[in-house]
Parts: C-alpha cells; structure tokens; sequence
C-alpha cells in the first residue's frame, strides 16, 4: 500500500555529497535534493509503500539526514519561513577550524569559504530553514546569526558631508539620534526607495552587524558611576578621572545591536550615558613600528598577502596593503604572540 511519506526533518550531520547521492538514487533533479534538504521539513518521497519508505529512511540516516516517516493522509509539513546566516568569530585564533567546518557545510573550497566569512557581514548562507540554522550551529564552531530580513532593524547612516540629507532622513524618521539604528524593515525600504540611488548612504541589516560601545557623558553626581567603571568595566580608580576628561571612550566592542541597547539602558541607571556605532566594516591596514622575527613575521604574512609587499629585514617598520578587517584581526593575534606591536587602521 502507497501510504507513506519520508520527511527530511533536518540536513544534521549530513555532508554536501549527500543531494548527488539521493539525485542518483531516486532519480530526482540534485537541485531540487538540495532545495529540500536546505529547506527541511521537507517531503522527499510522497505515497509510497512502507518497503520503499523504510530503505529510504535507511539511506537517508547513513547519510547523516535527520528523517521519520509519516501517514502520507497526514498533512505535508512545509516551512514558509526563510533565514540567512551570518558567522562571527569572536575567538578569532580559531579561524582555521571556522573556515575548513563552513567548507565542509557548503561543499565548497577552503578559499571559497574564507571569502564568504571575510565579507564585512560574513553572510555564508541564504533561504534556508530553521531546521539548517540549528544543524550549521552544532557543526560551526563560532557565534551564528540567523536572521529573517523582513523582521530584522537596520542601521542607516550617510556619507560624512552629507548633513542635508542626514537632516532629510531625521525628519522622515521622526528621530534626532543618528546614526540612525533599530528601523524597521519597512521604513528602511523606503528611505532607500527615495533617497538610495544618490550613493550617499547605506543601510544594514543589524542582526550581521557588531557594534561598539561608547561614553560620551557622565552624571558625577551618581555615586554609582565610579564603581560600575571599576567593577563592570575594569577600568583602574586611579585613571578614572582622566578618562572623563577625554569623552567619549570606548568601553566595549564587538557586541550585537540588542547587548548594546541592553548596556546602555544599565549603564544609565549608573549614571553613565552611552551610545553605540557600528563597527566599520571597509578594508584596514596593519602598521608594524619594528619587524622582531622576520621568518615568522613573513610566514605568517604570506598566507594573505603578496610575496613582493612583505617587509624584507627585522628591525624595519612596515605597512600592509588594504585587507580584510577578519584577516586584519587574526594576523593582529598571531604578531602579538610573537611579542610584536602593531596598529590597526581603517
């Protein structure tokens, strides 16, 4: 009796190879295997006897599918909603193990994974399931954002100059704060619709964003500001006073839209007014006052920038050429290991 049907419950362990495998088995288009098995739920097989259902539950387990059978009278699960995924590397030392477990997700190259998480949002993968967000997040070994474009808030900001237009976007926004942060889908849509073919603005999704955190004021008449500096912050009593003098100071970095806005309503309370920005995102360059281990210093270079822009002899200052900010941050880790002292500049 055709009263089965075999459901893709999750990609889980499963390695790319797996949609030729199940194409050439069931004789089905392999990007059509792959559509289903990035978008489980997902019905592969429809009406079939229990016999068949069974063998291909089997096929489907050893390939690391997560899958179950059902009565094919039931209804067809579906999954109508879509996310991205985007990785950030907080533990930046493990850049390697990062690049080589997407490689093995996707099934694409080495290089072409590291190009998909050196990209400013570090978006890997699209218009995939619930289901495949979680199975990427067990299998990766770094901080996973899964976000759905049409409920996410977004950044707006202008290009420096651009003060007419920056005061345009604040009316129509009803906000004086800039940059402009936490908008909606729809009103992002329509700032760009208006003013986005002028090339004097940008608008990002803030789920793939990392921010910093800075104070720009301080209410000294709180008894609670110097404590929460020294215990929250771990800024040392005796440079305290110092630092206000020279507002604003970062005091933290690397954190998502919704930490930020969560510190800053706590900092508030202590008498410590902040903001947030995001992190740059374009191309840096690192400075080197004094090459200490030339082998090493050009060994380690050498993965991401060509032979002929290498320093030459210990002792030298040097500059890089513009790189990725993610390359820029593991190389900064790998030259400090070797006690040598760098800048990083946008």
């Amino acid at each position: 009796m055709t009263n089965s049907s075999v459901i893709i419950d999750s990609i889980g362990t499963a390695k790319p190879i797996a949609s030729k495998i199940l194409s050439d088995a069931f004789e089905i288009p392999q990007e059509l295997i792959t559509k289903l098995i990035y978008g489980a739920p997902s019905v592969l097989l429809h009406k079939v006897d229990d016999a068949l259902a069974q063998k291909a539950t089997d096929t489907l387990s050893q390939l690391g599918l997560e899958v179950s059978v059902q009565d094919a009278s039931v209804s067809i699960p579906v999954s109508n909603t879509s996310y991205e995924i985007s990785v950030y590397i907080e533990d930046i030392e493990a850049l390697p193990t990062v690049t080589r477990q997407v490689s093995e997700f996707l099934g694409c190259s080495l290089k072409e994974a590291f190009h998909l998480l050196a990209e400013p949002s570090g978006i890997v993968l699209g218009g995939v399931s619930k289901a495949t967000v979680d199975a990427f997040s067990k299998r990766v070994d770094a901080r996973v954002v899964a976000s759905q474009i049409t409920n996410d808030t977004y950044t707006i900001t202008v290009l420096p100059g651009e003060k007419l237009l920056q005061e345009q976007i604040s009316k129509e926004l009803n906000t004086k704060e800039y940059p402009f942060i936490t908008i909606s889908y729809s009103d992002s849509q329509r700032i760009w619709r208006k003013y986005g073919t002028s090339n004097k603005l940008t608008i990002c999704n803030e789920s793939h964003l990392r921010y910093e955190l800075l104070l720009e004021k301080v209410t000294t008449s709180n008894p609670r500001h110097k404590e929460t500096l020294m215990t929250t912050i771990g800024m040392p009593e005796e440079i305290i006073d110092t630092v206000l003098t020279n507002l604003p100071v970062q005091l933290e970095e690397g954190i998502t839209i919704q930490e930020a806005i969560t510190q800053i309503e706590k900092y508030k309370t202590t008498g410590l007014h902040c903001a947030c920005r995001a992190l740059a995102n374009s191309d840096t360059q690192i400075h080197i006052d004094s090459i200490i281990d030339l082998e090493a210093t050009q060994n380690l270079l050498n993965q991401f920038i060509a032979e002929d822009q290498l320093p030459s002899k210990e002792g030298q200052s040097w500059s890089s050429p513009f790189i990725k900010k993610l390359i820029a941050r593991y190389i900064e880790s790998k030259l400090i290991e070797i006690q040598t002292s760098l800048e990083i500049t946008a």
